[in-house]
């Protein structure tokens, strides 16, 4: 029987060189993780929105975006109120991503005061036996809006805001109705206080600064991970692949950012 092939890294090597080695060796990739993520979150989609799962459209992810497996439960939710984009989450490793959704056309039903051309008409009222029309009161909705004045590039918590009645008519989709998905976003424009959020007012925050020192990990936690310090080559929002230097060997490395000063090995 074929000997199975020796491991480049022993693990009695000092940990320093563990590192490196190990560092310097491609990692396994999972089966498909993309295809298991986009299952699972049709399948969530299908059941927010009551419609059949094969109604759901997930959009491909960016080629540039490398999909981790993941040890737990994906979690998904609604991060904008437009319902157009899913933001999954995963406990083990610590990661999410933003992927946009959709649905195929159906048939849509008639409308519900349609009625049959046999059904005989409505007697016309006189004049004096006519209601006048109720007042009608513009409704309102709660929606985000800023607690305080706040600044281009402030990094978002959801303590930064609360919720406040809007006349309906004035709300459109890209307005913020919850405080979720405020996590890793930062503000593009000022807003004064008491100004409503959107989403076109936020973005992926940079949590990864060119020329600093981040944490990069190799591995999987529960079984064998390895953690080194290396320089940043360029900045990184959350999901970016970046480029990280070695500073002692010069090697240059690749990996995901993860969060503030955190990234993934790929």
């Amino acid at each position: 029987m074929k000997k199975p092939a020796a491991l480049p890294c022993s693990r009695r090597l000092p940990a320093r060189l563990l590192a490196v080695c190990l560092l310097a060796t491609p990692g396994a990739h999972a089966t498909s993780p993309q295809e298991l993520l986009a299952g699972e979150a049709a399948k969530w989609v299908a059941t927010q929105n009551e419609v059949p799962v094969d109604q759901v459209i997930v959009a491909p992810l960016d080629a540039r975006v490398a999909v981790q497996p993941c040890a737990s439960q994906y979690i998904f939710d609604y991060p904008f109120v437009n319902r157009e984009s899913v933001r999954a989450r995963c406990l083990k490793p610590s990661w999410q991503l933003y992927i946009k959704v959709g649905f195929s056309q159906v048939n849509q039903p008639p409308p519900a005061n349609t009625k049959s051309s046999t059904q005989p008409a409505q007697a016309s009222h006189t004049p004096s036996s006519r209601t006048p029309p109720a007042q009608v009161t513009p409704e309102s909705r709660m929606v985000l809006v800023a607690a305080s004045n706040l600044t281009p590039g402030q990094l978002l918590q959801p303590e930064m805001f609360k919720l406040e009645k809007m006349d309906a008519d004035k709300i459109n989709k890209s307005h913020l109705l919850e405080a979720t998905g405020l996590e890793g976003q930062e503000l593009v424009r000022a807003l004064r206080a008491g100004e409503p959020v959107r989403n076109v007012d936020m973005r992926p925050a940079i949590m990864v600064k060119k020329g600093e020192l981040v944490q990069l990990t190799v591995g999987r936690a529960g079984e064998f991970q390895i953690s080194v310090r290396l320089e940043a080559m360029q900045d990184g929002r959350l999901g970016d692949p970046i480029k990280l230097r070695n500073a002692e060997s010069g090697r240059i490395l690749g990996g995901v950012v993860t969060g503030k000063g955190l990234v993934k090995g790929t």
